[in-house]
């Protein structure tokens, strides 16, 4: 069961909370990982938790998934050295927290969170097809599926949970179901998961608010969802494909 031998597993977003808990566990469970972000400082912090026989199934780059031309030239540099990604995680997301403000929000969002998911999928899909096997998963947000609750944030001065990142975990819902649909017949799967937010020593107020939206009474524990990419990243659900796995505590049943 789960067993992830000789999967090459591409990660984007690497370095971020919920990338690095996938990160060890995918490890952990005998894949190797290709791990990818912009920020070579979180790589380094999570590289260090590795031991010597683990890191031979760590390959690191930095890189900024925006710029199209840099993925590409990744794709060339793994095929080159005849590794065959088969497992694709779309990790990654600009999601900056409410005391950092940035001027266009709306365009860095869906740069990040769609289009070079987009992108991704177009340029490392080709050997997946060539090779008839492939599996894409997609981290979507229980914020796919209902709207943001902006009350839950009215304790942080002048903060809305902006409409980008709704817009953007939507959207991530909709791509995977037409490449699930496109790339069925190439035996390529395609799935999304929709994780409920994350419990990282949040204000007192916030985590109290949302744990009443949640019924579980609480929110998830950064390990709450390794058990769920090993799944999906194992051939045991290989028959599984265009499928969103919510898996948030209960909050969106309400």
């Amino acid at each position: 069961m789960f067993d992830l031998n000789k999967k090459n597993i591409l990660i984007t977003g690497a370095g971020g909370l919920l990338g690095g808990e996938f990160t060890k566990i995918l490890i952990e469970s005998g894949a190797n990982c290709f791990v990818l972000d912009i920020d070579q400082k979180k790589i380094k912090e999570l590289k260090a938790k590795f031991n010597n026989e683990e890191l031979n199934r760590f390959s690191e780059f930095i890189i900024d998934i925006s710029n199209k031309k840099k993925l590409q030239k990744l794709n060339e540099h793994l095929n080159k050295k005849k590794i065959f990604i088969n497992t694709i995680i779309n990790n990654a997301a600009n999601n900056p927290p409410p005391s950092k403000k940035k001027k266009d929000v709306w365009k860095d969002d869906l740069e990040v969170g769609l289009t070079s998911v987009k992108n991704i999928i177009e340029i490392f899909s080709k050997n997946m097809i060539n090779n008839k096997d492939g599996n894409i998963i997609n981290i979507a947000s229980d914020l796919s599926i209902i709207a943001p609750d902006q009350r839950i944030y009215s304790d942080i001065k002048n903060y809305i949970k902006p409409v980008s990142y709704s817009v953007t975990k939507h959207g991530i819902v909709g791509l995977t179901k037409y490449y699930a649909s496109l790339l069925g017949k190439h035996n390529i799967r395609c799935n999304s998961l929709s994780p409920g937010g994350v419990f990282y020593n949040q204000d007192k107020k916030f985590v109290r608010k949302i744990c009443k939206l949640i019924p579980l009474g609480r929110m998830a524990n950064r390990t709450d969802y390794n058990g769920v990419i090993v799944f999906l990243c194992s051939n045991d659900s290989k028959y599984m494909t265009g499928h969103n796995l919510i898996v948030d505590g209960g909050r969106t049943i309400i």
